[in-house]
């Protein structure tokens, strides 16, 4: 099969958190597809389900040898959204492959089949591919892999299929999502005195973040940054048994009741208690009191030295040439960090050109797809395990 027919295929399969199949949900569709396909045309690959919940699972393909280059390949996507004006489930236009899931990250797992069938024609040993679900969501796949395999594998490189552009990444920033409820005093508007502003503690505490992160940075993933995403206000009146909130709908009440969720990209020395604590700063002398703080999420950055990866860099010279390495901060983050701060494991990010990554109209740009191909086939070539 031809790899732009495979790809096709895999994103004609759904593999967002509200997709159902027979025995599954979410990327089971597209992980049967891929043990199918491995199964029929590179038998002597031993491929392990490993479940991540019910009806869900990872594939971890290997030659039942040591791993010494392991290729990394999320298999589920994010929703299919609003506003496509191409077909989500794919379409061809001149040299784009547009629908949900071509650049992030199906075009990779195709990558990765060639290079895993050029491993085999060329009897290639300690090549492997871990293809796991969850990465958009809460990184169960990623976590369930750690959990059975983490002790099991060293290998001495690692390439992670994330989009980049068409060039190299080597390194992610970190992620800290907290969520804060935050408490003031009711009153009359018209006169501020006679109430304490949650909203207005909420104002003071991000911009005590915003000018605190303005002048932090790290010398290879620059700056972080700061994303309010979501904000609930108002005088509270009273919760549902459900949980859900009730407020006045009156505009001459202060409000009494915040609530909101953060996140910060991290760079190396920021974690959730310094922003925790230059949150807390901000609301000095407003009155206004944290009630509750919430870390939904913490996770770790990580940077590899250029000269861990060599090898790599000389694939991407031939086959690829121009400007090698992606602007970090136009970069997420990648579920490689896990295994780059358990392992110490150099790793590289490397993607096709694409856009719209998450959005509408998300696409492949066709020719940095095939030189990504063609990338993956000539490391594996030269790859000496080592």
């Amino acid at each position: 099969m031809d790899s732009l027919t495979l790809l096709e295929q895999l994103v004609r399969i759904p593999s967002d958190k509200n997709a159902t199949h027979a025995d599954g949900r979410v990327e089971y569709g597209v992980a049967c597809f891929l043990r199918d396909y491995l199964k029929k045309t590179l038998p002597k690959f031993i491929i392990e389900e490993q479940k991540i919940e019910e009806g869900r699972i990872n594939l971890f393909v290997h030659d039942n040898t040591p791993v010494s280059l392991l290729f990394l390949c999320h298999i589920d996507t994010v929703e299919e959204g609003k506003g496509w004006t191409t077909s989500p489930s794919g379409e061809l236009k001149g040299t784009r492959f547009y629908g949900r899931g071509s650049a992030d990250m199906k075009c990779g797992a195709v990558a990765v089949l060639r290079a895993l069938e050029r491993a085999a024609a060329i009897k290639k040993s300690g090549v492997a591919v871990l293809f796991y679900g969850d990465e958009e969501y809460d990184s169960l796949g990623i976590k369930k892999f750690i959990q059975e395999y983490g002790s099991k594998l060293n290998p001495k490189i690692i390439i992670c299929l994330e989009p980049t552009g068409g060039k190299l990444r080597r390194g992610c920033r970190g992620v800290v999502e907290l969520r804060y409820v935050l408490s003031g005093k009711t009153g009359h508007a018209a006169r501020s005195s006679s109430g304490i502003s949650a909203f207005n503690g909420l104002n003071f505490s991000i911009n005590a973040l915003q000018n605190f992160l303005k002048d932090y940075s790290d010398p290879y993933l620059g700056h972080p940054t700061l994303n309010v995403a979501t904000v609930r206000c108002g005088a509270l009146q009273y919760r549902r048994p459900d949980g859900f909130i009730v407020f006045g709908s009156a505009g001459n009440i202060i409000p009494d009741y915040c609530e909101v969720i953060l996140e910060v990209r991290t760079v190396p020395g920021l974690d959730s208690q310094k922003i925790k604590e230059v949150f807390q700063s901000g609301l000095k002398g407003t009155g206004v009191l944290v009630e509750t703080v919430e870390t939904k999420l913490e996770l770790g950055n990580f940077v590899t030295p250029a000269e861990q990866l060599k090898l790599i860099e000389d694939v991407f010279y031939e086959i690829v040439g121009g400007d090698m390495y992606q602007d970090i901060e136009l970069g997420g983050y990648t579920d490689a960090q896990m295994l780059a701060e358990l392992w110490k494991t150099p790793v590289a990010i490397w993607g096709a050109k694409g856009e719209n990554h998450h959005g509408a109209d998300e696409y492949v740009d066709l020719p940095s797809f095939e030189k990504l191909e063609n990338s993956l086939e000539k490391l594996v070539e030269k790859w000496s395990g080592s």
